[in-house]
């Protein structure tokens, strides 16, 4: 029953991908002739999202049930900010699209070799550290950043085997620090098994995407990016600790 599922899963998202990105790829071509380069990737960072949420909560269900939950007592990060989430699957990309506002996500190269998807993310100004030095990525985070948008990475840099985080790398936080922004942690609960890290099986289950209350620059200020960086992990490694048994 489960390959059944998974099987109907992959049919109908591949089928939506195609239909979805073809039929809007011809929109966005029009906006780009007769507007500017940052309107189209505006409009395009805005349908990934749109993309991703009906994945997750449409077809996704086929199978997994996800939740974002906001654990920040409602307090929205809708000034730039930086987001950080643990990473433990190859599906942690695609769940980011709960999230409010605009955002350009910090990735490896390898998500810009999937078909059509890894096309629309380099036209989107998505952005992979492993790509460029850190003075030309500073420079663009600092453009998204004065354009009021945020960025999101995954700062173990691979996927994790277990529940226990892998280090964090620093740059992210180096970001933070010089932009004077707050920090948003990003706890993901669940997703381990969907799909497993070498499988394409998704298996049945819950998913939870909690928000944690965001670390302030004033917070922070005093600390170096090596510091910031293990005192983020601390506060979602606890948390995670104490809500793994959940799902």
């Amino acid at each position: 029953m489960i390959f059944f599922k998974n099987l109907l899963f992959f049919i109908l998202v591949s089928t939506f991908t195609i239909i979805f990105f073809l039929f809007f790829g011809i929109i966005l071509i029009f906006i780009r002739v007769f507007s500017s380069k940052t309107i189209a990737q505006k409009t395009l960072r805005f349908l990934i999202v749109c993309y991703g949420r009906i994945i997750i909560f449409g077809f996704a269900r086929i199978l997994v049930k996800v939740k974002f939950i906001d654990s920040s007592e409602g307090k929205q990060a809708l000034d730039p900010c930086v987001y950080v989430a643990n990473h433990s699957s190859a599906s942690d990309a695609f769940l980011m699209g709960v999230l409010p506002g605009e955002f350009v996500q910090i990735v490896n190269l390898w998500p810009f070799k999937i078909p059509i998807l890894g096309l629309c993310a380099r036209l989107a100004g998505y952005l992979s550290i492993r790509s460029m030095s850190f003075v030309d990525f500073s420079k663009e985070c600092k453009l998204l950043f004065s354009n009021n948008i945020s960025i999101i990475g995954f700062p173990e840099g691979t996927r994790s085997v277990s529940s226990q985080m892998g280090k964090f790398h620093s740059t992210l936080f180096r970001i933070a620090k010089e932009n004077n922004l707050k920090i948003v942690p990003l706890c993901i609960l669940g997703n381990k098994d969907k799909p497993l890290r070498g499988s394409l099986k998704i298996n049945p289950g819950n998913i939870e995407i909690h928000k944690l209350p965001a670390i302030d620059y004033n917070e922070y200020e005093h600390f170096s990016s090596f510091e910031l960086k293990n005192y983020t992990r601390a506060k979602m490694q606890i948390f995670i600790d104490q809500h793994k048994e959940v799902i």
